[in-house]
């Protein structure tokens, strides 16, 4: 463990907390309200004290010694399996590019755009095609999408809805077993709790694309859509949910779930 984590102060914890769960300088002094200049001090600090080059391997150090693995869902997402999460982040608790949870089923990484967000996602997927793309503004998916995936689609925001109302267990028990499989009742619940609730009330939430596959890094071969919304937060606008679905039975189920 850094031997400078017992120097950080109760301030300078809090504020690399937020920058692993997906803010930047900026959202973190709207946060606190205070000055962008008071904001940069403290990971100044912080970084001196931790003896490292920059915020996030001071996050990314404060992460791993509170077991609650780097979550840069932008890096932000929680995790598909230890085969998966490794290959879109490597530490095996979190990671940089990619973003998921990994401690335990659980694991966080980095999304492109240095962006942090913590994507709780119990299936960190690293499709770096899929999620990351070019960097372009998303598009709206087409009316002949959205209706051959209605049902994909419904079931995806339905589940969103859950999280957006804060009924965490819910959203757990409503998700895949897959899903279940990598991260208890419990700690979904702190996870996206410590995620989603700086972001505020989900005001909008567009369907950008839907993606039909077979395979994703480390989960087992299915039937699995890849659902992209832009919604818009309170506190964050034009954000990118990503939600991943696995057919189970005539239905379909979330398997994983990331913000960036």
């Amino acid at each position: 463990m850094n031997p400078g984590l017992e120097d950080l102060t109760a301030r300078e914890k809090e504020t690399l907390r937020l920058l692993l769960s997906g803010y930047d300088a900026k959202s973190i002094a709207r946060h606190f309200n205070l000055s962008v200049h008071t904001i940069n001090e403290r990971l100044r600090d912080a970084r001196r004290k931790l003896r490292v080059s920059s915020s996030r391997e001071a996050a990314r150090a404060l992460a791993e010694a509170e077991g609650t693995s780097p979550n840069f869902l932008a890096d932000k997402r929680i995790g598909v399996g230890d085969g998966f999460g490794r290959t879109m982040m490597r530490p095996r608790i979190g990671t940089a590019g990619g973003q998921a949870l990994a401690a335990g089923g659980q694991a966080l990484a980095w999304l492109g755009g240095g962006m942090l967000v913590m994507s709780l996602i119990v299936i960190a997927i690293a499709f770096s095609g899929v999620f990351q793309g070019s960097g372009a503004s998303p598009v709206p998916a087409s009316a002949p999408v959205l209706a051959q995936q209605a049902s994909e689609v419904k079931a995806a925001r339905e589940w969103a809805l859950l999280v957006d109302r804060g009924r965490w267990e819910e959203s757990w028990a409503a998700a895949g077993t897959l899903f279940k499989s990598q991260i208890s009742q419990a700690n979904w619940a702190s996870t996206i709790k410590m995620v989603r609730q700086p972001l505020g009330p989900a005001s909008s939430r567009t369907v950008q694309s839907a993606t039909r596959t077979t395979t994703l890094p480390g989960a087992p071969a299915g039937d699995y859509e890849i659902i992209q919304f832009q919604t818009n937060f309170a506190n964050r606008l034009g954000a990118v949910e990503t939600i991943v679905l696995a057919r189970e039975g005539s239905g379909w189920k979330v398997d994983g779930y990331f913000i960036r």
